[in-house]
Parts: C-alpha cells; structure tokens; sequence
C-alpha cells in the first residue's frame, strides 16, 4: 500500500470510529430517557394492574410494588451512573443492554406474564441494534434467557413462565429471539460496513481537498518565488552588467585617470549594492531557520536613534527632504532589548520612507506606552508624505518572496525583503511592524517593542533630535565662559575646532594628546592649587584611552567634572562612559552650542558672565570658513594616509582614521563624509570588510575634496 493509501485508511478508521462513537452516544442518551420512563411505568402497574392480573381482584397494596421499586431502582441507577462516566464506550453499551432487558422481565413479571408484555423483550433487542453493535444483542439474548428460566424456577405461579426446565418452551421462546437476532445482527454488520464505506469515502474526499489546497498553495507559492527571482535577476544582472562594462572600459589603454576614478567608483558601487542583497538574503534564510539569535540587553533607544537618524539624514537631504525626529513622550533612559537589531529595524523602515517619497518629509516619532504597566511598550512611528498603498498592496507586504507592487522594483528598485525581515525581527524582539497608508499621501510604519520592566529605570523629558538632554536658553543670551579647560583630543582636526569654539566663548584651554598624559596635567594642575574647571576626554585615543584615563582620575580621587567626547552614538556608549566616571557626554560632530552649553551646566556658575551681544558670533563665518579651508587642504594628505594603510593591510589605522574623520568632518561641514566613516568604524568593528570599507571612505574623501 502506498503512503497516500496508508493515510487514507488511517483516516478513514478515524472518522469511523468517530461516528461509531457519535451513534453511541445519541442511542445512550436515548435509552437513558426511555429507562427512567419504563421505572415510571412500571411503578404505575405495579399499583394499578399488577393485583388484578395475580389475585383477580383489587387489592390495597400489591407486594409486587416492592419488586417494581427495588430491582427497578438499581437497574436504573446503574444505567444512568455508566451513561455519566462513561458515555458512548463499549461498558455503557452493555451495561443499557442488561438494564433495557431487565425492565422487559419486570414487566412480564407484574403483568403476570401475559403474552403481550412478551413483546417488550422483542422490542428491546429491536432498539439495542440502534447501537449498530451485534455483541450488544447477545448481551441482551443471554439477560433475557437467564431471567425467563430463573422465573420459572423461582416463581411457577407465573403464567407466563416455564414450568419445567425440560419443557419444549424453552427451546420455543428461545428460538424466538434468536431468529430476531440474526436479522438483527444482519443489520447491524450491514451497518458498520457501510459506516466504514462512507468514512472511507470522507477520507477519500478530504484527501483530495487536501492535495487541491497543496497544490494551490504550491502553485502560488512558485508564482511568489518566480516573481522573486525575476526581481533578483534584474537586481542581480543590472550591477553585474555595470561592474563587467566598466572593468572592461578600465582595460582600455587610452583611459584618462579621471575616467578610471568614475570607472571605479561605479565598479565600487554596484558592488555595495550586491553585498547588500546578499546580506538580505542571507538574513531572511536565517531567521526561517531560527538560527538568528537577539539579545536582551540593556541599551539606550535615544542612542540607537541618534545613529539612525545620523546615517539617515544624509539620504533625506539629498532628495530636498525634511527629516524631523520627535520624542512625543518621556522615554525610558535604558530599555532591555537588542540595539544592533532595533538599529537593523528602523533603518530599514527609514530607508523605505525615503526611498518611496519624492517630496515633503520624513517623520521619526518615539513614545513610550503605559510605562507603569506590567508590559510597557516603545513606539517608534515613521511617517513619510510618499506615494502610499492600497490595501491590496500592504496585504502582501511582508511576504518575503512578494512586493507591494512589483512595479516599484523597476522604478525605485529592492528586493522586496526588507520589510519581511524587520517583522520577523521584530517579533523576534517582542512585538510587531505594521503599517496604515493612503494612496498618494504617505504611510506610516508602527514598530512595537518590549521595553523589559521599566521600575526604577529613569524617565528622560525633554530629549533632542541628537538624544541628550538639553536646557535650551534663547538665542540671545549668549555667554562669556571664563574657564579654564583640559581638552585631551589626539585628532588634529577636532583639536583645531573644539579649541577655537571654546577660546571664542571665552575658555582657557590646555591641550594633551592622549589619557596619560591628561592624567599628569589633570593631577599637577589640582596639586598646585590651580585645578581645571572642566575636562574634555575623548574616549579613543592612543597608550591610554579616554575610558582608562577617566577610570584612573576617579581612582585617585579627582573630583571635578569630565565630559566625554566621543564619535559613537550606538545604544550603550552613554551609559559606558558614565559607568567609566565621566559625568557627561556629547557625541561628534560637536555643535558649538551644545558644547558651550555642557561647560555652563559642570562650571561654576559665578565664573560664567553674560557676554556682550553676538559675542559669540563675532567673525565666526569668517573664522570658521577658515578653518573649514584647511581641512579642506587636509584632506589629500588623510586620503594619503588612508591609502598607505589600506596598502600595509593595518585595519586598526584605518579604523583610526576613519574614527578621527567622523568626529571632524561633520564638525567642519562635511556630514557626507562623516556618515562614510562612521561605516568603516563600524565594518571594522564588526569584522565585515574593513578594505571594501574603507575604498569606500576613499572615494567620499576625494569627491568632498
């Protein structure tokens, strides 16, 4: 027999025995009724019919009474105990069948054995077949055998007992019922084969249905993959073309040296554009093998934000879009989640936005909801003004092998795998991605996650786009800060730039190149009675680092306040930098606003002066064309250095580079370049490919120049 066959009978005796048991049941219930009324019934002759038939007159009570009430109560309680206990099985069929001929005796007996309470026992066996069970009928034939010739042992005064074991009647009455019970039992195997037929015909049916629905699913599952395909072949084809077309074009001798740059930064581009692909897929087929594991640490969502929209902007701007993050609540300061995840979700989200609006905007919006609950939740809405959907289109969105319109791939391009991913992700998280969106108006993305217990976990207010805190004081009243600061930066571009802001607000800076020596001019400075007001300690430098530097104060029992700087704004570098000892922190590129605003809030108020008005602003464009000027002349010299280390195989210098580039070209206007550096610090962070990386950083570094 064949598998489908082997399933087929499987089912089949399945639904057999399930309706068996169904017929049982109903006839259980049936005979349970009929019981109770036969004890009625029989209490009744035993009061009205039963003198007359044994005395021939009527008498005041029957004693016969007791004999309706006593074996009538037990075969009736026994009855209807089995039904509750065990309605519909093999014991309650048997047990109804002793019972339903008990009462067919009771009555020949009160009757005194008239010959037309004979035809109860016939009727009995009649309706024990509804059980569709023929060992039932035995068990009925055997009851009322045993009771006919016992009663004609016990009771000889009843006239329609035996009075003689030897006697022909007994042969007479029993060849009776047993010629009823082979037309009976006939019926009965009669019935249970066509039971099996139809429950075999059912399963038959189901069967089919069943291969109908697969095929259905596997058909339009094929139809969902070779769309898929289609969509990865042209993605696929189309950078291959171009890298194959421009790496023959670099062959040609006559090449000019800018044309070889543009040919391979084209080359260079759709390689990233592959890798990316790839990377989406490899995803996806990791998670549909639950092999893709989250963390649940703690992490600081304004942080991961702050990245986001960092990274985000730069695509935003470039297409004249308005990109605004709004903090609509309080938020958890930390929340129990996977930051690189969280990261993965909302950039993705982000990208799609921009990618599908042409004009107006990009909204970030971030609540926290029922932070007092047992269950908090965070909500990160991002809004674009884009070319929206129908509900046709979002109820294929996530489907990972489907788009919303597979016309959008030709025309703005993708695989159709980024949503897919962020939903599983995020209910790999906790929660969900859905989505509301209007054809020709926009569509809003809703990613919901679990927060993990927020008890004692500090609500922030006022936050910013940038993810601090902020005390924002009017334009206006600008400040003169005389104060005396300890810049240790070892990149000599943000030395250049922190430097000038703070001397122009007023500050008197010391500068040191890396932790050690911030320490000894830290401690000689507070020894000799002249202690600095305010350190400035970025976190990577060289010999020792910001985090040992602050580490090492604290030990030794330094007390004024130390400001981080650092150029990463990912989830938990806050809290890092506070755990080291540091009492503040701002992130790069450093806004000279926000900078002198964090001197003012750790320095002494009765040093910090109202200065006169702008202040401030007093040949800054000139100044700080200036300065940008000269980075601008850097740059050949940091792309040269870039390349000597690149050639050399040094990832650590080129992470260095890229670090220090990050913080600085944003400072200096090139946020551009400082979003391409934050990449390489972060492939080379995460073991990706540091010098595809890094050719990258290349290329945005010369076209900046």
């Amino acid at each position: 027999m064949i598998p489908d066959d082997t399933a087929i009978e499987a089912r089949a005796q399945a639904l057999y025995e399930q309706h068996s048991t169904d017929v049982a049941m109903r006839t259980d219930r049936m005979f349970g009724m009929l019981i109770v009324a036969e004890w009625v019934v029989g209490i009744y002759v035993a009061l009205t019919f039963t003198p007359v038939s044994w005395n021939g007159h009527v008498a005041s009570i029957s004693p016969h009474v007791w004999v309706a009430l006593v074996p009538g109560s037990a075969l009736v309680i026994g009855a209807l105990t089995t039904l509750l206990l065990r309605p519909g099985t093999r014991l309650s069929r048997h047990v109804i069948a002793v019972a339903q001929m008990g009462f067919g005796t009771l009555f020949i007996h009160l009757t005194g054995g008239r010959m037309e309470t004979h035809f109860h026992i016939f009727g009995s066996l009649a309706f024990l077949a509804f059980y569709r069970d023929w060992p039932v009928l035995i068990t009925g034939t055997v009851v009322a055998l045993i009771d006919n010739v016992a009663r004609g042992l016990i009771c000889p005064d009843d006239t329609g007992a035996l009075t003689a074991l030897t006697t022909a009647r007994v042969f007479e009455h029993a060849g009776w019922i047993w010629f009823e019970d082979i037309f009976l039992i006939a019926s009965c195997v009669r019935g249970q084969t066509e039971m099996r037929a139809i429950a075999r015909r059912m399963a038959q049916l189901e069967h089919a249905s069943n291969l109908e629905a697969l095929m259905e699913a596997a058909e339009e599952s094929n139809r969902s993959k070779s769309e898929f395909l289609a969509n990865m072949s042209h993605e696929i084809r189309t950078p291959m073309t171009a890298i194959q077309g421009y790496a023959d074009l670099l062959m040609e001798p006559d090449t000019t040296e800018s044309d070889r740059l543009e040919y391979v930064q084209t080359i260079r581009r759709n390689g990233e554009h592959l890798l990316r692909l790839i990377n989406d897929i490899l995803d996806l087929s990791k998670i549909e093998a639950g092999k893709m594991t989250v963390e649940h640490i703690s992490c600081s969502p304004a942080s991961v934000l702050v990245d986001v929209a960092s990274l985000m902007r730069v695509r935003a701007l470039d297409k004249a879009l308005q990109f605004d993050v709004v903090y609509e609540t309080d938020i958890p300061a930390t929340i129990q989640s996977d930051p690189t995840r969280l990261r993965q979700i909302v950039v993705n989200l982000v990208g799609n936005a921009i990618k599908f609006t042409e004009r107006g905007g990009i909204r970030i919006g971030v609540r926290c909801e029922q932070p007092d609950s047992a269950n908090p939740r965070l909500r990160i809405a991002v809004a674009d003004t884009g070319i929206g959907m129908t509900e046709e289109q979002i109820g294929v969105l996530f489907m990972a092998f489907s788009q919303a319109d597979t016309s959008t791939t030709r025309r703005f391009g993708g695989t159709g795998l980024g949503l897919a991913i962020c939903r599983k992700l995020a209910g790999l998280l906790g929660g969900e991605v859905t989505v509301q969106s209007t054809p020709g108006q926009g569509t809003s993305f809703f990613l919901d996650i679990a927060t993990g217990p927020l008890d004692g976990v500090p609500m922030l207010s006022g936050y910013s786009e940038a993810g601090f805190q902020v005390e924002a004081s009017p334009a206006s009243d600008a400040r003169h800060v005389d104060a005396r600061v300890l810049l240790a930066e070892d990149g000599r571009d943000n030395q250049i730039l922190i430097t000038t802001h703070l001397r122009k607000a007023g500050a008197h800076v010391t500068m040191c190149e890396n932790g050690r020596l911030a320490v000894q001019a830290a401690l000689l400075a507070s020894a000799s009675g002249t202690p600095y007001d305010v350190i400035l300690m970025d976190m990577q430098m060289p010999e020792l680092d910001g985090y040992g530097a602050t580490r090492m104060l604290r030990t030794q029992g330094y007390k004024g306040p130390i400001i981080a700087l650092t150029a990463h704004a990912m989830a938990g570098d806050r809290e890092k930098c506070l755990a080291a000892g540091c009492d503040d922190y701002l992130t790069k590129p450093i806004d000279r606003a926000t900078l002198v605003e964090a001197i003012l809030r750790w320095h002494t108020p009765a040093r910090a002066e109202h200065a006169p008005p702008n202040a401030l602003d007093a040949d800054e464009d000139d100044e700080m064309a200036e300065l940008r000027a000269d980075f601008a002349l850097r740059l050949p010299e940091i792309a040269s250095e870039l390349v000597t280390a690149m050639d050399a195989g040094d990832e650590v210098q080129v992470r260095h580079i890229a670090h220090q580039l990050k913080g600085a070209a944003g400072g200096y206007g090139y946020p551009a370049l400082s979003t391409v550096a934050h990449r390489v610090e972060e492939a080379a962070r995460h073991g990706h490919d540091v010098a595809a990386a890094a050719r990258t950083l290349l290329k945005a570094i010369r076209e900046a120049r």
